[in-house]
Formats: C-alpha cells, structure tokens, sequence
C-alpha cells in the first residue's frame, strides 16, 4: 500500500507526458478530463478510468472501465491505496483518447493509419484499434507491430521518437482532404481516403490515396480506386471532427 499523497504525483506525471490520451468527458454537468489505462498480464488485459477535474485544483480519481466504483487521490491524503491502483498508475499503459488518428512514417511519409476506438458499446466492450496500411505500399513499410491486439509502450515510445504522428491537427486545416468511408459490406471494415499529399509543418508528408484494415489486403480483397471512393456520398469529412475548440 502506498498513500494518495504520494500517487498523485504519479498521476500528474502522466497527464504530463501522454496528452493524446487525455479528453474531455462530461461528468453531472461539468466537464473533467479523463484517460484509460491498460493494465496486461501474460494472458489478459484490464483497463482503468484515471480523471482528473482541474476547476479549483486538480483532484483525481480512479476507478475500473467502463464502471465501476472510484477512489480518490489527492495531494494531502494520507488513505491508503490498493495495489490495483498503484500497478495501473505506475506501470499501466495509456490508451489514446477515443478516435484518434495516428499515422505511421517511413522516410518522411506516412504509409499506414493508425486508427484507436476507445467508447464503450456492447460491440466493442474493450478499447481496440487498427492499421490501416496505405494501399499499394510494400508490408516492408507497414509498422512492425501490425497484427498485434493489444496497444503497448512501445506505441509511445514511436510517437516520441516522431516515428508515430498524431494526424488531428494537420486533417482540421485540412477540409475536403481526408475522408472516412464505410466500405465494411466489401472489405470487412471502413476505410480512409486521402484526395492529396498534405505536407505537415513538422516534415511528414500524409499521401493521397486509400487506407484500409491490413487485414483486407492480405486477404487480397479488391479496394475500390480513389475516384469511386470519393464518389460515395456517404462519406465523412473528418476535418470538422478534428477542429476542437
């Protein structure tokens, strides 16, 4: 057991360092922010709601996804916390907040979308996420960690190292550009369109052309052109959904 004093600052550490991981989530009316934790062992995977509510001062709490009951942690307590707590803190990965667009660089262009579903649904009752490779690109340049199921630090460790990119301010300056389709009925899964190169201040280049699920190109499923997909009109503009205030 450790005591709340001494756990908050393990908190503000992470609200620090992994900023994508941080969103707004209404809570009675007011808003608080919040991130998830994952917490793995060999076989399995738990996850954690850590939040934080800044109006006066910065107070956290905690407790298990997508329910559950909370537990404070502040800066002048002295309670003592379950180990639980204590692992998920200081040793549990943050998961990007929910519909965060990542892209995965090689050589100063980004040649697979990484795409991170966080909500709670019945269809989706743990966090997941996905590659989306760019089609056309050689597996060679797809990221090393395609295929796994559960997200680790090394995702961090890429997004230091600007191997891994955070796409949201660069699609919101970028309207009519990046397009979200749902062509699950003939690939599995939806897919993005890019209409052009769209060059980063920071020096990554997001190509134009069509993203879709790893899975649905190894399988050799046939991806419409980029022509037919933009023609859908059903398709989402994603800048206004990058465009926070």
């Amino acid at each position: 057991m450790v005591s709340t004093s001494s756990l908050y600052e393990a908190c503000q550490e992470l609200y620090f360092r992994y900023p994508p991981a941080v969103g707004p989530v209404d809570h009675g009316g007011r808003t608080v922010h919040s991130m998830l934790l994952m917490l793995q062992d060999d076989h399995d995977a738990r996850f954690y709601v850590l939040s934080r509510d800044g109006s006066k001062r910065a107070l956290y709490w905690f407790q298990p996804w997508p329910a559950g009951n909370s537990v404070d942690i502040d800066d002048d307590c002295d309670a003592a916390i379950s180990d639980e707590i204590v692992n998920a803190v200081t040793s549990g990965v943050p998961i990007p907040r929910n519909g965060s667009l990542f892209g995965w660089t090689h050589r100063g262009a980004v040649t697979a979308l990484l795409s991170v579903h966080a909500e709670y649904t019945p269809a989706s009752p743990v966090p997941s996420w996905a590659v989306m490779p760019l089609v056309g690109v050689p597996e060679g340049q797809w990221p090393p960690f395609t295929g796994k199921r559960l997200l680790g630090s090394w995702f961090w460790d890429g997004y230091r190292t600007g191997k891994i990119v955070l796409l949201s301010e660069l699609i919101a300056k970028s309207p009519g550009a990046v397009y979200w389709l749902n062509t699950k009925a003939i690939l599995g899964s939806a897919c993005c369109a890019v209409t052009s190169d769209l060059r980063s201040p920071d020096g990554y280049t997001l190509l134009s052309g069509r993203y879709v699920y790893y899975k649905a190109l190894r399988d050799g499923k046939l991806v419409p052109s980029l022509t037919a997909l933009l023609s859908d009109p059903g398709k989402v503009d994603l800048s206004p959904l990058f465009q926070f205030p």
